[in-house]
């Protein structure tokens, strides 16, 4: 097999690419948690709608699914490095990031709608 000089430009090109799409997806999950917060705590307090009667459900939940989606998003983007040393950097960006998203989006609710 012959390795041309392009052949190598798309090697060195391709990590760039997965930290591009990173960045699009990674506020895009964040994003849509905040909403999900915001739109069950407007369901309860709004429509009393009875499957948000459950804390886990309003504040809980939102957290959850926002961590694993971007715990899947991070672990088929991030560049390959020691096994360890990348589940911690990917536990602990979706962490932070769940969290942040996830109060942003309580908080908003909780100005507009009351506690």
């Amino acid at each position: 097999m012959q390795v041309t000089n392009q052949h190598c430009q798309n090697i060195a090109f391709r990590p760039i690419t997965r930290m591009a799409n990173l960045i699009v997806k990674l506020p895009m999950v964040f994003g849509a948690q905040g909403v999900m917060a915001w739109l069950l705590y407007r369901s309860r307090v709004v429509s009393h709608a009875s499957r948000t009667d459950s804390d886990f459900v309003v504040f809980g939940l939102p957290l959850v699914i926002g961590f694993a989606v971007s715990v899947c998003v991070l672990f088929f983007s991030f560049p390959p490095m020691p096994a360890s040393k990348r589940m911690t950097a990917i536990c602990g960006l979706s962490a932070v990031g769940a969290v942040i998203s996830s109060y942003v989006g309580t908080v908003i609710a909780f100005n507009l709608y009351g506690t």
